[in-house]
């Protein structure tokens, strides 16, 4: 069983993308790559992301985000007027984070917690967003029930999780798992952590049917797919980069949406 200081530790030393960024952690330039490496390597541009959260419509809303990383998301409702929260299960991620915010100059509540019991009344915001975290958790149900417990009657759940039956998880890394000599002898559950780090310690896919039945108590669900960048298609990075500059932008590619690596899922707690 992976416990909840396995995920905190790998977290603590690993934040989101930042061996990719070459810039000090907290200035200026770290989260403009880190941004830029969001929007264009990871394929979700600001448009994109903004038709998932609805940023631009937030003002005045209740937003709390779950896994808030160095401040990305919480910072897009932030600027568009809503009331920001965020919770983090490591204190790196809630510095980067603060950081952030005072770069920009804007307010934000910030909490240390696993998520398993969150520090909110009930029925206290009108969105709460997480992206790209239960799916590190082995079971994410409490976290699912807090989530429905502090989101007010009819409020949105908006979530990203690893697609099961992605290029990425039928194709890419099932070749990795097979010619790398690192996996040689290992599973391919090995080959799903080692996504986000050699040491991470879970990652787990789901498929739209897995994701409906952990959002239970929700309703009115809708999913999105996106993240399957031209090079990852063609197996081929040049060819890849090539085809890339005469093709459909990668967000709103064919292949894109129905085999990419991210499912987006919005869904609502029952008035």
């Amino acid at each position: 069983m992976i416990r909840n200081d396995q995920v905190r530790q790998f977290w603590e030393k690993s934040p989101v993308a930042a061996e990719a960024i070459n810039a000090e952690p907290g200035t200026p330039e770290f989260y403009t790559q880190f941004d830029r490496l969001r929007e264009e390597d990871a394929c979700e541009p600001y448009e994109f992301s903004n038709k998932i959260h609805g940023y631009e419509a937030s003002a005045g809303l209740k937003v709390l985000d779950i896994g808030c990383g160095n401040g990305y998301v919480l910072s897009r409702y932030a600027r568009n007027g809503a009331e920001v929260y965020g919770v983090d299960i490591t204190e790196k991620a809630l510095t980067l984070t603060k950081k952030r915010f005072e770069l920009m100059d804007l307010p934000c509540v910030l909490e240390q917690t696993d998520g398993d019991s969150l520090p909110f009344s009930d029925n206290t915001f009108d969105i709460v967003s997480s992206m790209g975290v239960l799916h590190h958790i082995e079971n994410p149900s409490p976290m699912v029930q807090e989530i429905h417990r502090v989101l007010k009657p009819g409020g949105r759940f908006i979530l990203m999780l690893y697609y099961k039956w992605s290029w990425k998880t039928l194709v890419v890394l099932r070749l990795k798992h097979l010619l790398l000599p690192q996996f040689r002898g290992r599973s391919f559950q090995d080959v799903l952590n080692a996504n986000d780090g050699s040491d991470c310690p879970l990652a787990m896919v789901y498929s739209k049917t897995e994701a409906a039945e952990l959002l239970e108590n929700f309703n009115n669900l809708s999913f999105t797919l996106n993240q399957l960048s031209w090079k990852q298609l063609f197996l081929l990075p040049g060819l890849g980069n090539f085809l890339g500059r005469f093709l459909p932008e990668q967000s709103e590619s064919l292949p894109a949406r129905v085999l990419g690596w991210n499912l987006y899922i919005n869904c609502f707690k029952p008035e």
